[in-house]
């Protein structure tokens, strides 16, 4: 599961030394029970009643976090240690009275990875969450889940002391301004700048480069020491020398901070992924072979790294003045997420890191992931309401068909300007034009980007974008070489057709077979069956859809399977091995794409430029 995860920088710095700063220290040693110790010194307070505020949403992640919940034991204390009244006046708020004596602030902070009473049903998202392992050395620091703000005071500067034992490493993007073996003290310009910036301790699995102009940081935590960073470097290496000859022959930062962990269990949330920021994303992703992996960090990669082009070079004031307590979400999701999404495949067909089997695989994915999702209203109007139930569990289409509307719209730039722009000249034009430190009015984006291409565009994205017409796939795709066919009856291979879902131990198990096919017949699989391994691997919640997605792809009819199952025989869990020759199916087959074998010349000329061979 991938999110959109687009934490933004989102406010102009200011000057650290026109106001007080906030100074927040956070001992590492002092774990205890899952929890941490925060303790922050704060800037003098001209009024008499101030709040203090943890994040009730952050950006990126769409969803409502509520990091309020996990505080405990909060007091606030006057400059003698004397305690001062304060209370909890909502999930995400505390009343401080005589705050002009206020001079510190204590809490603990509960891990979000682990069940704790109190927690609720909301479980969070890992890659936006805090781990707390003191049994493992090793801790996932989302600086917004740990510190917070005072109304009013939300732009001053802040400094971060960690405090850690002489083994571990802290790794993160933010800047240092000293250190020594058992402690770090980071800068922050103010709230937005502390809260755009993860940090991540553990013993050092830590590898820097210099790549197209950029510092690159990779740090790995692997508990059982399936990956490395020197492993992703590799990876991302010719990534990011794609990436930056995507953008324009550069990188647009100075640096860039890839954080990984690993997990080896079950997560609460069921979920993997990453949340992506200004200067480094943050993943959470299981271990598995080394191979799939090194694949998964570097598909997930390049989708968080070009978010250094949107939301960060180009937002709107939604983003940009983002309200932690109350957001107003922007019409735009379909530009932050599905914009970055297309370029991450786009990239990688463009630059030769994919061929054009694989790109096509994904963009079908991406056609079926959006007919389930099913997003029947104007995409504006859809990620406007984001935070609404319905829309909230359709959240996944920003990636599907977010990523479609880019593609599309990359072609029809490309066509109705004859070539001389396309997507990527757009977006870079949009850079120049906005840039981190100023925002567009979500109301004039489409104006602007008609403006720097064509009518043509402005209807696009009115018509498909603003409205609520569908894509026309089979013309806009066609213009490119690209055939489109909506549904068409073909013999494949199938992994049986059976309906799977997550019991309460989090294990894959078979929910229901009343279309299950010939071939999953053949296997013998039964309702109720849990799936332990698919031809020898084993099946988890993390693992299962790239099994299955393995053996479409490379399964030959013939081909000897088998599938560990466990299942009641005679009132008993027993573990059953079902065995079967694979064999094609008649399927109805939804939203196949393939390139036209004999294109036109007009044909032939769109998808050169699209692919940058002309």
């Amino acid at each position: 599961m991938k999110k959109l995860l687009s934490l933004v920088l989102i406010a102009s710095s200011i000057l650290a030394s026109s106001q007080e700063a906030y100074k927040v220290s956070i001992d590492l040693t002092k774990a205890k029970n899952d929890r941490l110790p925060v303790e922050i010194k704060l800037p003098s307070i001209e009024e008499e009643m101030v709040e203090y505020h943890l994040p009730k949403i952050v950006p990126g992640t769409y969803s409502i976090s509520d990091f309020g919940r996990f505080v405990a034991e909060f007091k606030a204390f006057d400059k003698n240690g004397n305690l001062l009244e304060s209370e909890n006046i909502s999930t995400n708020k505390w009343i401080i009275k005589d705050a002009t004596k206020l001079d510190k602030i204590t809490y603990w902070m509960e891990d979000s990875f682990d069940e704790f009473d109190g927690y609720g049903s909301n479980k969070l998202f890992e890659p936006g969450g805090m781990s707390i392992e003191a049994e493992n050395n090793v801790y996932v620091m989302n600086t917004f889940g740990f510190v917070g703000y005072v109304d009013g005071y939300k732009f001053n500067p802040y400094t971060l002391t960690i405090i850690h034992d002489q083994e571990i490493q802290g790794a993160t993007s933010l800047k240092k301004e000293a250190y020594s073996d058992t402690s770090d003290t980071y800068t922050a310009a103010n709230y937005n700048f502390l809260a755009d910036a993860p940090i991540m301790y553990s013993k050092p699995d830590i590898v820097s480069k210099k790549i197209a102009g950029a510092d690159i940081l990779v740090s790995v935590y692997s508990p059982n020491k399936v990956l490395s960073a020197a492993d992703v470097m590799d990876n991302v290496d010719e990534l990011m020398e794609a990436q930056a000859k995507y953008l324009g022959g550069e990188l647009p930062v100075d640096r860039y901070a890839y954080l990984i962990y690993l997990f080896d269990s079950p997560t609460i949330s069921g979920s993997y992924g990453a949340l992506e920021h200004s200067y480094s994303s943050l993943y959470t992703l299981p271990e598995m072979d080394p191979e799939r992996i090194s694949q998964t960090v570097k598909d997930v990669a390049a989708h968080e790294f070009f978010h250094i082009v949107t939301p960060l070079n180009i937002h709107s004031e939604e983003i940009h003045n983002f309200n932690y307590i109350e957001p107003e979400m922007s019409q735009h999701l379909w530009l932050y997420e599905g914009v970055t999404e297309y370029a991450s495949q786009h990239v990688q067909i463009k630059y030769d890191l994919y061929d054009m089997e694989d790109f096509l695989s994904e963009m079908r994915n991406k056609l079926n992931q959006q007919e389930q999702y099913n997003v029947d209203i104007p995409y504006t109007e859809f990620s406007a309401n984001i935070l609404e139930p319905k829309n909230e569990r359709r959240y996944g289409d920003v990636y599907a068909g977010g990523a479609l509307i880019a593609w599309c719209l990359d072609l029809t730039t490309i066509k109705s300007t004859n070539g001389q722009k396309d997507l990527q000249s757009v977006l870079r034009e949009l850079s120049k034009q906005y840039g981190p430190m100023k925002a567009f009015k979500d109301e004039d984006l489409f104006g602007e980007i008609e403006r720097i291409t064509t009518p043509e565009v402005g209807d696009f994205l009115r018509t498909y974008v603003g409205g609520d017409e569908k894509l026309p796939y089979t013309e806009i795709l066609g213009w490119a070489g690209i055939r489109y066919l909506s549904e068409s009856d073909e013999k494949v291979i199938t992994a049986g057709k059976f309906a799977p879902a997550v019991n309460e131990n989090q294990e894959i198990y078979i929910a229901d077979t009343g279309e299950m096919n010939d071939f999953g017949k053949d296997l013998g699989l039964k309702e109720g069956d849990i799936l332990l391994e698919w031809n020898d691997n084993e099946v988890t919640i993390q693992s299962f859809q790239n099994i299955i997605q393995s053996f479409y792809s490379e399964t030959e009819a013939g081909d000897k399977i088998t599938v560990l199952v466990r299942r009641e025989v005679k009132g008993k869990p027993k573990e059953v091995k079902l065995k079967a020759k694979a064999r094609k199916v008649k399927s109805s087959q939804k939203h196949l794409l393939e390139v036209i074998e004999n294109p036109s010349p007009e044909q032939q000329k769109i998808k050169a430029i699209w692919l940058g061979e002309s």
